[in-house]
């Protein structure tokens, strides 16, 4: 396939002629700059394959010597959000994200697409738990849509961002009218409190009260927060032997983790 026709085959109507073209590009390790600005469209692809196939190609041709930032940073500007992740997703895998793709990774954290959710968020997580991003994510956890504030929580959870603002973004969302939200803040809590103490009363609340799903996430959060008080064993050894077999499981596990810690047994 030569320049021209790979040019060309990069802004096919089909995605297959795309995939070929972006198959040998990868190949090669090179590409001319009409080639670059044709990959870039692909980008914004509304086939998932050809977007994720375009940005490893560019991480490629990173690898192989080429200059591909300027191109990918204007990405990062592009009027249709789908660009812009795209732009974002190949700055992530050639390992050479900026600032600036950092608004794009937390407007794809509230998007209607889960796999592309999750995709922001293991980037996210590779970030630098800067004050800055911290921040960013906990005013998310206010403001943003149900998915947004979930996977913002689930963000600072895997930064470990263990400070007084992730914390508090954590607690207030126990309280959100979201299910896998409140899920999600159970998780984080356990993982980023300053004051396990008080983290352990809002999880025993939790655990005490909620529903079914919640009551299994507090037990298993308490045996990851660490806080072995004799109120959390001894709620953590009722609820190992109630009537919920998984409820009973995430306690027995909790308890083990504890108490292990402690030197004691269940």
């Amino acid at each position: 396939m030569t320049p021209g026709d790979r040019t060309a085959a990069l802004r096919a109507a089909a995605a297959e002629p795309r995939l070929a073209a972006i198959a040998t590009i990868v190949a090669a390790r090179t590409a001319s700059p009409a080639e670059v600005a044709a990959l870039a469209d692909c980008l914004a692809h509304d086939r998932k394959v050809v977007q994720r196939r375009a940005a490893e190609a560019f991480a490629a041709l990173a690898a192989g010597g080429l200059d591909v930032a300027a191109v990918l940073g204007a990405g990062l500007a592009a009027p249709a959000f789908r660009a812009r992740w795209g732009a974002a997703y190949a700055l992530a895998l050639a390992g050479r994200l900026p600032p600036a793709a950092v608004p794009v990774l937390l407007e794809a954290l509230g998007d209607d697409d889960g796999d592309l959710r999750w995709a922001a968020a293991r980037i996210v997580a590779r970030l630098a738990a800067s004050p800055a991003l911290v921040a960013r994510l906990c005013e998310l956890v206010r403001t943003g849509s149900p998915p947004a504030r979930k996977m913002a929580l689930y963000c600072l959870r895997d930064l470990d961002a263990r400070d007084a603002a992730a914390e508090a973004a954590a607690a207030g969302a126990l309280a959100d009218p979201d299910a896998h939200v409140r899920l999600a803040a159970q998780a984080t809590l356990a993982r980023v409190a300053v004051d396990r103490e008080a983290a352990a009363g809002r999880l025993l609340a939790a655990l005490a009260a909620g529903a079914l799903a919640e009551r299994r996430a507090a037990a298993a959060a308490l045996g990851t927060l660490g806080a072995a008080t004799p109120a959390v064993l001894d709620a953590l050894r009722a609820a190992a032997g109630g009537d919920d077999p998984p409820l009973r499981r995430a306690a027995a596990g909790a308890l083990r983790r504890l108490t292990g810690a402690r030197g004691g047994t269940v």
